[in-house]
């Protein structure tokens, strides 16, 4: 079953289309991973509720209220929520019992909701996830995320939120379109010459600013200057400013655009609010004239004017034609500098939504990767040293500056033959944390942080887990000692479950051995296999034991060794590679010889089968017809679904794996030849995953049961249109 997560959030002609926006690219980046995204919005004047529901995700309505509602005097935009937080808070609590499931978050977007409300719907929910720009209330919630770049922005929220509350700061978490990230690196700086000018300030722009901008362009008489404007067909100004550019050649006008990247992109320089789409232009490195049109945009726009990364023309009432008109001309007559541009790209990569939906979804299970570590890793290794938990559970406590962690992340890095400094990812690339290796005589002493927005998820263990793996595929036989403070518990936990030994040296000391003196195994699966999740932990668990260990996508990387698991692999191994080891091993969900071939469980699952069985045989030259070593038969009840049958099928797998290389050699002798007719399954494509509409849910419910959601999911087609369908287990609570 996917987790859920329920969005709060609304749009108005004062909220203005921002939150919504970039709640959309955060739903979009969940719906992604598998996560199912639920909208509460109310029907103000300008909501975006179509255009949600447009991009597939469900909209419950809230009413909109009567013109004569009386907000509370706080919080201070207590008016935008166009009722009161109770009635609000009552709203929303019977949409969520309504659906059936406990949502995993609760994301509230919104600056006329505060601790209150969140208190109210905690209950309802497992945990509460708020967006905030302001600072300005107080929350109950379990993350906040402020994309601002502001100098005190580790303090803004200290006494606003509860004290193990995670905090995301910082544009790095910017909810921007994926585009934004690949055009990031794709878009050279800007330098030199105006040759094009984005004027765009959102919405209805009922101020207009974009004529205000548009005529003081026009006032210098550069017709070799083209201008693209962006003006919505809602604004009352939209006319006026369409007979403004039928005059010029070189002013081109755009309505409503599901992205403004791709004119981002072309520009050299850009008129616009100092609102989110701040972020965006940053991100693409376009250097841009403000104008601040809320309150609270203020201090945002004089903090990026202080740093460089824009001009600041002031105030949306302060700002006329003619100051925009000396402004613009200033540019345009020094051209764009170089820093400017540089500068505007390193605050912001892009990638912001990909980090805050690694948070929201990680769970212990999901899949790790392991690299050395970076000269581009250098300030967030400083950040995650520096980090008050960090520093506690350290032998020395105090702070690290900036000059004493460069020399030591250097020498570091220059240490190839006593320092593993690795940075565990998702696969996705987002950091979660850095396990390092350090040489102590003839043992490697291990230490380990987790990026705070990490903790409390049960990850430490999986990610000493994953480093630990590449450690000893690097150094096979190592000793490795773990040092911990006595009061440290959690992570005194964690090496224990790891299957550390204490040492008595009278320190707090645990030891993982390895001898040398075990079997050399090797794994091989294609890399894109879903049992990358599992493999892993059959690893440790061999090393643990004092085998050595490998694990390739490809069997021509293998090198000789004394077993080796083909599990999920779907080459073809000739004899040649099969020599490299002393026993090939395959694992198979079939009765063989029956059901030989691709995708057995499935096959089985779709022909109305329930019991399994799972075999494990040696490898030979024709495909899956070695003699037989073990076989268990799994029992399924009729209702399991695609990720139930395969965890069931990878934990009988490694099972067999596991009491297989315990029991070698010996187990060679119990080989049984494959008896009877063989039959063969062929490999599954996806318009085997085509329902017919002419049968019912019933009669096809085991396809149902056997599709992947996310690769290759359930589908039919009416009316010449493909309609892609999605299948989730409700659990009882």
């Amino acid at each position: 079953m996917h987790d859920l997560v329920v969005i709060r959030t609304d749009a108005s002609p004062a909220i203005g289309t921002g939150h919504v926006m970039r709640c959309l690219t955060l739903a979009n980046a969940l719906a992604g991973k598998g996560v199912g995204v639920s909208f509460i919005c109310r029907e103000h004047e300008g909501n975006l509720c179509d255009l949600i529901e447009e991009q597939g995700f469900t909209v419950h309505r809230l009413p909109a209220t009567e013109s004569d509602f009386e907000a509370d005097a706080t919080p201070a935009h207590a008016a935008w929520l166009g009722a009161a937080w109770q009635e609000d808070a009552g709203q929303t609590g019977v949409v969520i019992r309504t659906l059936g499931i406990k949502p995993t978050w609760l994301v509230v977007d919104h600056y006329g909701l505060d601790y209150r409300w969140e208190e109210a719907l905690r209950p309802l929910v497992d945990r509460i996830f708020v967006i905030d720009d302001l600072a300005d209330r107080a929350h109950d919630c379990d993350l906040l995320l402020d994309q601002n770049l502001f100098a005190d922005m580790q303090t803004r929220y200290a006494g606003k939120v509860p004290e193990d509350c995670r905090l995301l700061l910082g544009p790095e978490y910017a909810l921007l379109q994926p585009i934004y990230a690949e055009l990031h690196d794709r878009i050279p700086p800007r330098e030199g010459p105006v040759h094009r000018i984005l004027i765009s300030f959102g919405g209805a722009d009922r101020d207009n600013l974009t004529g205000r901008a548009l005529a003081a362009f026009l006032s210098l008489n550069r017709p070799d200057i083209d201008v693209d404007v962006v003006i919505s067909d809602s604004s009352p100004y939209a006319p006026g400013i369409r007979a403004q550019a039928v005059r010029h050649a070189n002013i081109h006008l755009h309505g409503n655009l599901p992205t403004l990247a791709p004119l981002m992109a072309r520009a050299d320089l850009a008129i616009g609010a100092a609102g989110t789409t701040s972020w965006e232009r940053l991100c693409l490195g376009l250097p841009t004239l403000v104008v601040t049109l809320a309150e609270n945009q203020r201090l945002i726009a004089a903090e990026l004017h202080g740093l460089g990364l824009v001009r600041w023309l002031g105030h949306k009432d302060e700002v006329s034609e003619l100051s925009v008109r000396q402004v613009l001309a200033e540019v345009i007559e020094g051209g764009i500098d170089r820093g400017w541009s540089l500068r505007c790209r390193a605050t912001v990569d892009g990638k912001g939504v990909d980090r805050v939906g690694a948070v929201l979804t990680i769970t212990a299970e999901t899949p790790l990767q392991v690299r050395h570590a970076r000269l581009s890793d250098e300030a967030l290794l400083l950040t995650w040293a520096n980090d008050p938990e960090t520093r506690r559970n350290s032998f020395s406590s105090d702070p690290i500056s900036a000059e004493d962690h460069r020399r030591w992340f250097y020498s570091r890095l220059r240490d190839l033959e006593g320092c593993r400094l690795y940075v565990v990812e998702t696969e996705d690339g987002i950091p979660i944390g850095q396990v390092r290796f350090e040489r102590r005589d003839t043992a490697w002493e291990i230490s380990y942080s987790l990026a705070s927005q990490f903790r409390k998820r049960g990850l430490a263990r999986p990610l000493l887990k994953a480093a630990l793996l590449k450690m000893r595929s690097e150094y096979p036989g190592a000793l490795v000692l773990g040092r911990v403070k006595p009061e440290n518990l959690p992570s005194r936990k964690i090496f224990e479950s790891l299957d550390f030994d204490t040492i008595p040296d009278g320190h707090t000391r645990w030891t993982y051995p390895m001898d040398g003196g075990g079997l050399r195994i090797s794994v091989c699966s294609d890399a894109d296999s879903w049992n990358h999740m599992y493999i892993p932990e059959l690893l440790l668990d061999w090393l643990a034991d004092g085998h050595e260990v490998r694990w390739a996508h490809e069997a021509d990387e293998l090198s000789r060794g004394d077993l080796c698991f083909y599990l999920s692999y779907g080459k073809i191994v000739g004899p040649d590679l099969l020599e490299r080891h002393k026993n090939n091993l395959v694992v198979h969900a079939s009765d063989l010889p029956r059901g030989r071939g691709w995708s057995p469980m499935t096959w089985q699952i779709l022909e109305g089968k329930n019991q399994i069985p799972v075999t494990l045989f040696e490898a030979a030259e024709a495909v899956d017809s070695g003699p037989i070593y073990k076989q268990v038969v799994i029992q399924f009840s009729g209702v399991e679904l695609i990720d139930e049958l395969r965890h069931a099928v990878m934990q009988v797998t490694m099972d067999l794996c596991r009491s297989f290389v315990r029991e070698y050699p010996e187990v060679i002798t119990t080989g049984i030849a494959q008896e009877g007719e063989p039959t063969f399954y062929a490999r599954r494509r996806p318009e085997d995953s085509a329902i017919d509409l002419k049968k019912s849910v019933q009669e096809q419910f085991n396809l149902l049961r056997t599709v992947d959601n996310i690769r290759y999911p359930a589908w039919f087609e009416f009316k010449g249109k493909r309609f892609i369908l999605r299948i989730e287990k409700q659990e009882d609570d």
